[in-house]
């Protein structure tokens, strides 16, 4: 994916906090019982109907209602996929000279950034809110010099453990 330079060592890899994707797992699971509980309201409803009726009913659903359900199936584990892969291929590598921000897009798009510690402005921490701050995790934003964007990492494992980190690297790095 990347090159290391000459004498660069791997210090610290910062992913995104295993929180952040536990919601969207509660939805997909919901999301893919829902069908189950809907049928199984629709036929209790449909007892007082006639037999012929309800027979028909229960045929349909046996076969299209299982084909529509394992379609239904298989767009939820796509979405989870995507979201997954974007969730677990986003993160920074800290290296002894620069940090390198690997962003993924999209199955096939993704951009690395990478900057030296000289071109550090500013490193600001967010902690927002009760579960961020009880679970400790935040979004790091580095400013830097140089580009036209500050450079995040959203929800991040301790951030405050992670800028004291950077900060004391890039002291180490002017001091050579």
């Amino acid at each position: 994916m990347f090159k290391f330079e000459e004498g660069e060592q791997n210090i610290k890899i910062v992913r995104r906090h295993y929180l952040v994707i536990l919601p969207m797992i509660f939805i997909i699971f919901i999301l893919a019982l829902t069908p189950i509980f809907i049928y199984y309201f629709l036929i209790s409803n449909f007892l007082s109907l006639s037999q012929d009726f309800r027979i028909i009913i229960e045929s349909f659903v046996s076969g299209w209602g299982l084909f529509a359900y394992s379609l239904w199936l298989l767009l939820l584990w796509i979405i989870f996929f995507i979201e997954w892969t974007d969730y677990y291929l986003d993160f920074w590598v800290i290296t002894n000279k620069r940090i390198i921000d690997v962003e993924q897009k999209g199955f096939f798009y993704r951009e690395v950034t990478s900057f030296s510690y000289t071109q550090i402005q500013d490193i600001t921490v967010e902690t927002k809110g009760l579960i961020e701050t009880f679970f400790k995790f935040g979004t790091l934003h580095v400013q830097t010099a140089g580009h036209n964007r500050d450079i995040i990492i959203k929800d991040s494992y301790y951030p405050e453990e992670v800028r004291t980190l950077i900060l004391k690297t890039q002291e180490q790095s002017k001091a050579i």
